[in-house]
């Protein structure tokens, strides 16, 4: 099955690859280092008008920094929930496979929009902050006391709150650096959730609280509330959250081991779920402890079967005992979500790159009745005593247009040289790369040095 191609020589590689700097410069303008990007200084420019105002006037506008907080804390959570990324890809993907390839290698970049809920996040508690600074300012000068008198319980209480919730932030955007977080991934996880949960129910006692200390004395508070933006957009944000975890539900799951439990190879297991079907390219999200961690997996839906399966590989501790002791039920977010293969249809013919249980979000996408032509390169080790015949029999069904690598008799392959061949060989519009972080990044930025079109899953997509 392995390409015929002439094979790329070394000195065709290296003509293709860029020098050091433009590596980097490519890597840190990446669509999703551009949107934080975008987006952060953007409100920087808000953040120093808001400075000047006060320099010039004196006093601080005493609703900036709570209406940008509250603008930019709705957008960082509501583009994470799973129907807008699942309406933001239809809308991407709509494009036809007619459409000029440069706009649609942009389209396909729809995957990094991780960098929108990155960006209003940081710049949430940076302005969170601003506030922090703007209310002590107040309390030492005495703008907020009342009629002459002193500071009462509430306007305390609603430092105190403030204080808190800089703690909380602080530490939700340090553990999601990416280097803690893959370092740290549970403890990340666990911080995320329980600051999350403690910020949103503080942030409404502030709200309500604030609302009442600077409402007019002719206002009641429920018509101060009413009309306070702040108010809905903590609505929405709440609402967003609710959604998610309303969706969640314990499952039953019919889960087969691929490989005999006591061979070298058996590291992988073959989840199963009936209460939907969903479209190539879309994730679902598994756990067995809902209120601490979750854990992506994408689906695998058969043409002629009802619901459809997950492929997990021992990558860690995790995944090992889920492997070790199959589980009946799961707890499981029900909606199929979009990913990065989700874009498939947007071209005229691809070439899959996957290694290792990677292949299991590429099957649909092989299997799909489509106008996109699919080729496809998979290495991993042993993969018909691994990933069982019926996987096998789909990879075999391409023909020619398959190359499997077994990593057990053949060695770790060269990489980019036999990617770089077979896409020569295929007349392929574009690679989609399924592999571990690393491999993928590498993989995806070497390619699109030497011009090719080029996608695969990032940290945060």
């Amino acid at each position: 099955m392995a390409t015929t191609a002439a094979p790329f020589s070394e000195k065709t590689i290296q003509t293709q690859t860029t020098s050091r700097f433009l590596r980097w410069f490519r890597f840190v303008c990446s669509e999703y280092r551009l949107l934080f990007t975008i987006v952060f200084v953007l409100n920087l420019v808000g953040i120093i008008e808001f400075l000047l105002f006060w320099v010039r006037r004196g006093y601080p506008n005493d609703k900036t920094c709570a209406l940008a907080t509250s603008i930019n804390l709705t957008v960082s959570i509501v583009i994470r929930e799973e129907h807008i990324i699942n309406g933001l890809y239809a809308i991407c993907t709509a494009v036809p496979s007619t459409a000029p390839l440069w706009l649609r290698r942009r389209l396909g970049k729809i995957y990094h929009l991780g960098g929108l809920h990155s960006g209003c996040a940081v710049a949430a508690v940076f302005w969170f902050i601003l506030l922090s600074v703007q209310k002590t300012a107040s309390l030492y000068s005495g703008a907020i006391s009342k009629d002459g008198k002193s500071m009462d319980a509430k306007d305390w209480i609603s430092i105190i709150i403030i204080y808190i919730l800089d703690c909380l932030f602080i530490s939700m955007i340090v553990m999601a650096h990416p280097s803690i977080r893959a370092k740290l991934h549970n403890a990340f996880e666990i911080t995320h959730r329980l600051a999350g949960w403690s910020s949103l129910a503080l942030l409404w006692t502030f709200t309500v609280l604030d609302t009442e200390i600077n409402r007019q004395s002719t206002q009641t508070l429920a018509f101060a509330l009413f009309t306070s933006p702040n108010i809905w957009l903590l609505f929405t944000t709440t609402t967003s959250i609710t959604i998610t975890w309303l969706n969640c539900r314990k499952l039953p799951v019919q889960s087969e081991q691929l490989s005999t439990p006591t061979s070298p190879t058996s590291h992988a297991l073959r989840m199963k779920f009936t209460y939907t079907t969903p479209r190539p390219g879309t994730t679902i999200r598994i756990s067995t402890s809902p209120l601490f961690e979750w854990h992506a997996f994408a689906t695998w839906a058969q043409p002629t079967q009802e619901g459809f399966s997950l492929i997990i590989s021992n990558a860690g501790d995790w995944t090992s005992r889920l492997i070790a002791s199959p589980p009946r039920e799961i707890w499981v977010r029900r909606t199929p979500t979009c990913g990065v293969l989700r874009i498939a249809p947007m071209f005229r013919s691809i070439l899959l790159v996957a290694t290792g249980s990677g292949i299991a979000p590429c099957l649909p996408v092989i299997m799909a009745k489509n106008q996109t032509r699919i080729s496809l390169f998979w290495s991993t080790r042993d993969p018909m005593t691994t990933y069982g015949a019926e996987i096998g029999k789909i990879v075999t069904a391409l023909g020619k247009d398959a190359y499997i690598h077994n990593t057990s008799t053949m060695g770790r392959p060269a990489m980019l040289p036999l990617v770089l061949q077979q896409y020569k060989a295929s007349e392929s519009e574009a690679v989609i790369v399924i592999s571990n972080p690393k491999m993928t990044l590498g993989l995806v930025q070497d390619l699109e040095d030497a011009g090719i079109p080029a996608f695969g899953p990032i940290w945060d997509s």
